[in-house]
């Protein structure tokens, strides 16, 4: 069988049709009309494809769009910001631009720089690492989530380890880890159910202003130090709620720490 001619380049280059590569090298960026197909593809500057690219391992160094999907074998690494019309799927992603996808993004890790938008779930094997926040339609799950910026989901949020969150948090549904931690530094809510082993919510030390999160039930086997908390319900062994807490209030109902 024959093997599939390779593309290198040293400036940009535009494919006017679905292509089909070994390993793609080019010092310039690249726009396609159609799907890119590729064991390698390793692109000095930004990408642009009307479909889907396929790879074993990706390493763009500016951004890219795509009008489909971006499904990787291996390892995912952008440069700059990601517009993707379809899922992302790799072992490793790591993206240093942000993200727009209109549907999932499913990893054995998760890294980015920037602002996050999913039109779908985040499914993470291993840990999610953000700054700038993360955004998804549906359920967010890894082992491990921390992220500078806070995280959103209109559906739950299920990590088995630890959730280490400072910025602001919005959950339609119910949140579930083994660690809870979180830094406020803007009006948050859980409409859900927030449960742990651990709990400690705080005020952002760097937070000028107040804030607080609003929370319909708190589960706890242990104890748990919470302040600027509304909840409605808190079942747990022993409680260090500060002076700002508010238990047994309506989560939809106007406050204001003092």
């Amino acid at each position: 069988m024959s093997k599939k001619p390779d593309l290198r380049a040293l400036s940009g280059i535009v494919l006017g049709a679905d292509a089909d590569f070994d390993e793609v090298h080019i010092l310039g960026g690249l726009k396609s009309t159609g799907s890119l197909n590729a064991n390698i593809v390793d692109v000095k500057g930004s990408m642009k494809i009307a479909g889907s690219l396929w790879a074993n391992e990706i390493k763009i160094l500016g951004g890219i769009r795509t009008g489909a999907d971006i499904i990787a074998d291996g390892n995912i690494e952008v440069s700059g910001g990601m517009e993707v019309g379809g899922k992302v799927e790799g072992k490793i992603i790591k993206i240093m631009g942000g993200i727009d996808s209109k549907e999932d993004i499913i990893a054995s890790e998760l890294e980015i720089r920037g602002g996050s938008k999913i039109g779908g779930g985040i499914k993470v094997e291993g840990m999610i690492e953000v700054i700038g926040g993360i955004t998804a339609e549906r359920n967010i799950s890894a082992t491990d989530l921390i992220t500078i910026g806070g995280f959103s989901s209109k559906r739950g949020v299920k990590i088995s380890s630890n959730i280490e969150a400072r910025g602001i948090i919005e959950v339609e549904e119910d949140v579930e880890c083994d660690s809870f931690e979180f830094k406020i530094s803007g009006p948050s809510y859980i409409k859900g159910k927030l449960q742990a082993n651990k709990i400690k919510i705080e005020l952002d030390d760097k937070l000028k202003r107040e804030a607080f999160l609003r929370v319909k039930e708190i589960v706890s086997p242990n104890k748990i130090d919470i302040d600027y908390v509304v909840a409605e319900k808190i079942v747990c062994p022993k409680i260090n709620a500060g002076e700002n807490c508010r238990i047994g209030e309506p989560i939809d109902k106007f406050y204001e720490p003092v």
